[in-house]
């Protein structure tokens, strides 16, 4: 581009979070610099997970499908079967990979997906209601996150409860872990980096052992 061979409005949109709104948008605090007084989240860490802030070109710059998603459905085929995770932009992730092949995805989870998709059809909801799904959300989902796209975590967690209704509904096994729900509170976006995060994993490593390992025993 800079070189003037390919104009300026041909590049990929590139998203990147300055550190100022990652703190409402991960819900670390209302504000910058200021925790909930509840907050999980390690906060003198901040700098360090600035540091692991990338350029996202995903927004227009991939192929359509998204060619993760095969590969995540590739990558379960090798391992012979899998429980599929994904988080934040990459939530739904383990949902494509198992609607290109059921028979290899042990059981799904989505962890504080930005979305979940509403547009499935009565087809790939029956095929969803094959597997076990478990969607996370963290706390403080009503805080105004300052994106236009999603201003507040609130909406994604309602569209994922949607989701969910729409699976039960087929006769399916999907359900939320919502820990404010369980009187675990102040957990963040980056539920895996909070300083409770083996109080979550035994939570994830209790409902795999529950719905996918006896159902992998049964079958």
């Amino acid at each position: 581009m800079r070189a003037g061979s390919v104009p300026a409005a041909n590049q990929a949109p590139w998203l990147g979070f300055s550190d100022e709104v990652v703190w409402p948008n991960f819900r670390l605090g209302s504000k910058p610099g200021v925790p909930y007084p509840d907050s999980q989240f390690p906060v003198t860490a901040v700098d360090e997970l600035a540091k692991q802030g990338v350029p996202d070109v995903s927004f227009g710059g991939l192929p359509t499908p998204n060619p993760t998603f095969k590969a995540l459905s590739d990558l379960a085929t090798q391992l012979n079967g899998a429980v599929l995770m994904g988080h934040s932009q990459s939530g739904p992730f383990p949902l494509e990979a198992a609607l290109l092949n059921p028979t290899v995805a042990r059981g799904l989870v989505l962890v504080e997906p930005g979305r979940c998709p509403a547009t499935y059809t009565a087809e790939q909801i029956k095929t969803l209601s094959t597997l076990p799904i478990l969607v996370v959300f963290g706390d403080h989902r009503d805080t105004t996150t300052g994106i236009s796209t999603r201003p507040s975590w609130q909406i994604s967690f309602e569209s994922c409860q949607e989701l969910i209704g729409r699976i039960k509904a087929a006769g399916g096994r999907a359900q939320m872990l919502n820990p404010p729900e369980r009187g675990i509170r102040g957990n963040s976006h980056m539920i895996m980096q909070d300083k409770n995060n083996l109080q979550i994993a035994d939570l994830l490593l209790q409902w795999i052992v529950e719905q996918v390992s006896k159902r992998t025993v049964r079958n």
